[in-house]
């Protein structure tokens, strides 16, 4: 199969700390043949680290339905539910904030720039909050979703 994604391994892990996930890992990595080229979690905070950690070798991508979630989340905190609900353009800016995930890698800042200026003032939480995060130039420690908006695009096209 060329072109495709197939899971491999689920895991449901009680805790989530990064002892867990490095003990689910320890197990999986156990396993004679396993040895992928790559792997796609979510954005805990725990798992990104055990991954690091653990896989550092292996390719690892973040899950586009979970950033999807992650952006969401954050509407509702930022309190932006009602406007997103009955504000179509609204809506419409915070899903090209979620597909600039499948911008080439040397047009994701115009493109944030670009989506920006199509929000009004009451979403700059939400926008400084998604450049924080996002899109931010990554430290030594690394921003948590930096290194998977480099990837989708690749994920899901290739």
């Amino acid at each position: 199969m060329t072109n495709t994604i197939t899971p491999l391994v689920h895991g449901l892990i009680i805790g989530k700390s990064a002892e867990d996930y490095n003990l689910f890992f320890k197990k999986v990595l156990e396993q004679d043949s396993f040895l992928p080229e790559s792997i796609m979690t979510d954005f805990e905070t725990a798992t990104i680290k055990s991954v690091k950690d653990m896989l550092s070798n292996i390719l690892h991508k973040g899950c586009l339905f979970h950033f999807s979630q992650t952006v969401c989340r954050q509407v509702q905190s930022k309190g932006l539910t009602t406007k997103y609900n009955e504000d179509e353009v609204f809506r419409l800016n915070v899903k090209q904030l979620i597909a600039i995930a499948f911008a080439p890698l040397d047009q994701i800042i115009t493109g944030f720039d670009l989506i920006c200026d199509q929000f009004d003032n009451d979403a700059d939480d939400l926008l400084e909050y998604f450049e924080k995060t996002c899109i931010g130039e990554p430290k030594i420690s690394g921003k948590i979703f930096s290194l998977f908006l480099r990837n989708f695009k690749y994920t899901c096209l290739s």
